[in-house]
């Protein structure tokens, strides 16, 4: 008797010990995994602040820069050098872009001016990406209230009305008929949202935004252009209108073109029926300084980048008194947006 009651005395206490340690591991697992989130919770917030930092930095050093010189942007600024920081456990990487130096969604928009033209040279664009130039007219649709697309997106499942408004990101060309993913990622290195009355800063546009302005106006042409910025940029739009590559443009000559634009999307919407070759470039169209930066910034923590945070943030710098006002910010974006190719790079080099 004494053994049986030794015996289960005995499991007993394995019992209570296998149930301790089945506590004790779950407290440890639950413990370990309170100090991760909170661990990663902290980085998170250091991320943020940091991040915050990015912004105040950028704007004293765009403010900087609109002191020392307010009346020209080139792309050979202190500003436009990619920088990374160091940290103890970690870095801090900026990019500043001249969101000026791209094509700007909204030229196309019905209130913006010479928008047919624009709308042209959107679909020059697309042709030198390879995408579908039809995209074009889609776009000018989409803003154009008059158009009267409703029932082709209205059809699409999920259905859904278009804008008719001028767009905010550049995301929203998604919501085109026809753009998808891989669409929009060749185009997003060369595209932006401004208001319509933005200029296109001749120098900082990128060879390809450069050649679309006509069919004929060639990357070749485009190149020419950089090689005359040289190290401190145009000095004023009159002097980029009397280049060698631009002054028949500039003085409305026909450069013996045809235009190709394709009218099967683009039914109540403004089509130019000639091309713009044949139409003279409108000094108006351009500047030689910026108002608009995007900027993006990323913090990674840890000397593996275990945590990191970042932020894409559109800013405004007022060109009469260098102040700055905030158009968006995205914390959901992980990547800075690819720098502008070269496609066809062997016609520089024929």
């Amino acid at each position: 008797m004494r053994r049986q009651q030794t015996g289960i005395a005995l499991l007993i206490v394995l019992l209570i010990f296998a149930v301790v340690s089945v506590l004790a591991t779950v407290l440890i697992e639950r413990q370990s995994r309170d100090i991760q989130r909170a661990t990663a919770q902290l980085a998170r917030q250091q991320a943020r602040v940091l991040l915050q930092g990015v912004d105040s930095v950028v704007r004293s050093g765009l403010y900087l820069d609109w002191e020392n010189d307010p009346d020209i942007d080139h792309g050979l600024e202190d500003w436009a050098i990619d920088r990374t920081f160091p940290m103890d456990n970690g870095l801090v990487f900026v990019r500043i872009a001249d969101a000026q130096g791209k094509f700007n969604l909204n030229w196309l928009a019905p209130a913006a001016n010479n928008h047919t033209v624009w709308q042209q040279r959107f679909y020059n664009l697309l042709n030198e990406l390879g995408l579908d130039v039809d995209i074009a007219g889609r776009l000018a649709n989409w803003m154009d209230a008059d158009s009267q697309v409703e029932n082709d997106y209205l059809s699409l499942e999920p259905s859904y009305r278009p804008a008719y408004h001028t767009c905010k990101h550049t995301s929203d060309l998604m919501l085109l008929e026809g753009v998808d993913l891989d669409t929009y990622t060749a185009l997003e290195p060369y595209v932006v949202c401004l208001p319509v009355t933005t200029q296109l800063n001749i120098n900082t546009a990128s060879e390809l935004v450069m050649s679309a302005l006509d069919a004929n106006f060639s990357i070749a042409d485009a190149q020419a252009v950089v090689t005359a910025r040289g190290d401190s940029g145009l000095a004023s739009v009159s002097d980029f209108m009397a280049l060698d590559a631009v002054k028949g443009f500039a003085s409305g000559e026909d450069n013996s073109t045809t235009d190709n634009t394709d009218d099967s999307d683009n039914q109540n919407s403004s089509t130019s029926s000639s091309s713009t070759a044949k139409n003279k470039w409108s000094a108006d169209d351009f500047t030689i300084k910026t108002e608009y930066f995007e900027v993006f910034g990323r913090v990674d923590i840890g000397t593996s980048g275990d945590w990191s945070g970042t932020c894409e943030f559109l800013l405004k710098r007022d060109a009469g008194n260098g102040n700055f006002s905030t158009l968006y910010r995205d914390y959901s974006r992980r990547e800075a947006r690819r720098l502008p190719e070269l496609p066809n790079q062997n016609v520089l080099t024929n």
